[in-house]
């Protein structure tokens, strides 16, 4: 398998599918890549670039393996219990005292949105009746544009509602024979779209952004990149929250200030 293969290979996923995974870390991409050109049947990378051409549906399921959509609603719940204990009351204490109504979370790395789902359940219980005084939008983020569509249909399966409790279940879903689809009071305040963390233009003007398990796979350059990018789309006193297995590192520890060290939250300094 030589190192152009590999290069053309991914550079022919940017040029079709405006997928930059450059910077990823090499042996994590290369594992994942590896999984497809054996479910392929290609014996090498030279292969499965043909096998690309003659089945460019293949694409879609090579992004997936790449990225690992692995979610489910309300995922590390210690992590969404500071959330809703802390985090979205500070957020909503700070508009009050500045008298604006504008609410904004990004769920970035979203899978099939069970986050930014979780995100929208949570604003909606912590105001409870007083969610008409805020316009609040959650906005759910993917590279992979399956990803986007499961988040928009909102039906969901047994295995992502692992954590969901029976009152949350019975309130803020709707059972459709074997699965669960999310109720229209929770879709209305999330927003889902494709986006590349790498390539794209970041969202603005965010007061709390969740990006767990995604720079995790990122080159340490490519980390100081995104982490200072977050910093930019956050409003002031905004909050970061990483995954368990990740933290800020280099310069980019000057951007933020540790709000709880155990569940990898941050505010912007």
């Amino acid at each position: 398998m030589s190192g152009t293969d590999f290069k053309f290979l991914l550079d022919k996923i940017q040029r079709n599918k405006g997928a930059d995974f450059s910077l990823y870390r090499t042996g994590t991409l290369k594992r994942r890549i590896d999984s497809r050109l054996k479910a392929a049947g290609c014996k090498d990378y030279s292969d499965y670039i043909i096998y690309l051409n003659k089945n460019p549906e293949e694409y879609d399921n090579l992004i997936s393996a790449i990225t690992i959509n692995v979610t489910e609603f309300f995922r590390n719940p210690e992590t969404f219990d500071v959330l809703e204990k802390k985090v979205i009351p500070e957020i909503i204490r700070s508009k009050k005292e500045l008298g604006k109504k504008i609410i904004r979370a990004w769920s970035a790395g979203a899978s099939n949105g069970e986050e930014a789902y979780s995100l929208a359940i949570l604003f909606l219980e912590v105001l409870q009746e007083n969610i008409a005084d805020f316009d609040i939008v959650v906005y759910g983020t993917d590279i992979d544009p399956a990803c986007i569509e499961k988040g928009k249909a909102g039906i969901y399966t047994a295995l992502s509602m692992k954590e969901i409790n029976k009152e949350r279940l019975t309130r803020y879903f709707n059972k459709k024979e074997e699965n669960y689809e999310v109720d229209d009071s929770i879709k209305k305040l999330t927003k889902f779209t494709a986006h590349n963390l790498v390539s794209d233009e970041f969202l603005k003007h965010l007061d709390l952004i969740l990006c767990r398990n995604v720079v995790i796979y990122f080159t340490k350059p490519l980390q100081e990149m995104v982490y200072s990018n977050f910093a930019r789309a956050l409003n002031k006193d905004g909050f970061l929250v990483l995954g368990k297995v990740e933290s800020l590192w280099g310069f980019a520890q000057k951007y933020f200030a540790a709000f709880d060290n155990r569940e990898r939250i941050y505010r912007k300094a």
